[in-house]
């Protein structure tokens, strides 16, 4: 059975014996290129690129989206 994932929940694994790691990620948006945004975590998480871009690898539209959401919330996000 597949853990459904609810926004703003925390991951538990229903898996007996395992523990969830919690960690800070920043965002950011790329300076140049207004619709890639990166993610990082310091020692944890190399700078990991999010982007709408179609046709790229790095094109994850929900994630994009939710990003987005967080760094217009907080004031982080430019559209020029």
């Amino acid at each position: 059975m597949r853990q459904q994932f609810v926004r703003e929940e925390v991951y538990k694994s229903d898996k007996e014996g395992t523990r969830t790691i919690s960690f800070v990620v920043n965002i950011y948006q790329d300076k140049e290129d207004k619709e890639k945004i990166w993610v990082v975590s310091k020692e944890i998480l190399k700078p990991t690129e999010i982007n709408n871009h179609e046709n790229s690898v790095n094109y994850h539209p929900k994630m994009y989206q939710r990003l987005r959401e967080v760094l217009i919330n907080e004031g982080r996000w430019s559209e020029d």
